[in-house]
């Protein structure tokens, strides 16, 4: 007891919430988005969309016009994401709903589903 007759308090008992906000820091959960998340998170996306893709089977003329134009979007898909990104959600949380969401995504129906996440 302190003087006061109140228990003292000692800095074990707060260690557990001490030990959570280092690791949160250490995780970068209370980071912001930077341009760099950005271009990772668009990387993602781009990947999801190639391996997702449908592209012919059959070697020809029109099949190799139809893969440039597949992977043509998939990298309009990353610009746009990245421009959009940059514009809307550079400096917010790192863990706000969409940008989680799209960098955690594993398929184009998961992105798909990110667009429905209210903004923060």
């Amino acid at each position: 007891m302190n003087t006061r007759g109140a228990p003292k308090r000692s800095f074990a008992g707060g260690a557990p919430l001490v030990f959570f906000a280092l690791a949160c820091l250490a995780t970068s959960c209370a980071r912001n988005v930077t341009e760099d998340d950005c271009k990772a998170v668009g990387e993602h996306l781009h990947v999801l969309w190639t391996a997702e893709a449908k592209f012919p089977e059959a070697a020809s003329p029109s099949a190799e016009k139809a893969v440039a134009v597949v992977k043509s979007e998939g990298q309009r898909l990353e610009e746009s994401f990245v421009a959009d990104c940059k514009r809307d959600l550079v400096g917010k949380p790192r863990a706000s709903g969409e940008f989680s969401c799209l960098s955690h995504a594993k398929t184009l129906a998961d992105v798909r589903t990110c667009a429905t996440i209210p903004a923060h």
